[in-house]
């Protein structure tokens, strides 16, 4: 029998980060594979990059190719120059950890 990735996921996701209800969408429950975790989760980075490790570590997903600064926008010191050009920000959903967990490696970047 196969393993049900999107069941174990979702479920170790909810159980350790518990939704928040949101004004702007009071009908969800439950996480989804489509949820992304800047829009749906409001991660500031370092929280981002914190509940990620849990994640990669729980399901032994190898992340040695992940890099925060594709998904996350950082925030600069007032001192210190943003990057130019700025990087385009990609969503990155559930659905990545999930087909990431299925292979044990980070497949996306």
């Amino acid at each position: 029998m196969d393993r049900d990735y999107e069941t174990e996921v979702i479920g170790y996701i909810m159980e350790r980060y518990p939704i928040r209800k949101r004004w702007y969408r009071p009908e969800l429950k439950q996480a989804t594979k489509e949820w992304t975790l800047s829009a749906d989760f409001q991660f500031l980075p370092e929280d981002a990059h914190d509940f990620l490790n849990d994640v990669f570590e729980h399901f032994n997903i190898e992340h040695s190719g992940f890099d925060g600064r594709n998904y996350f926008e950082y925030e600069y010191p007032f001192w210190q120059k943003r990057p130019s050009p700025e990087p385009d920000i990609k969503p990155l959903t559930i659905e990545m950890i999930i087909e990431s967990a299925k292979a044990g490696v980070w497949l996306y970047d």
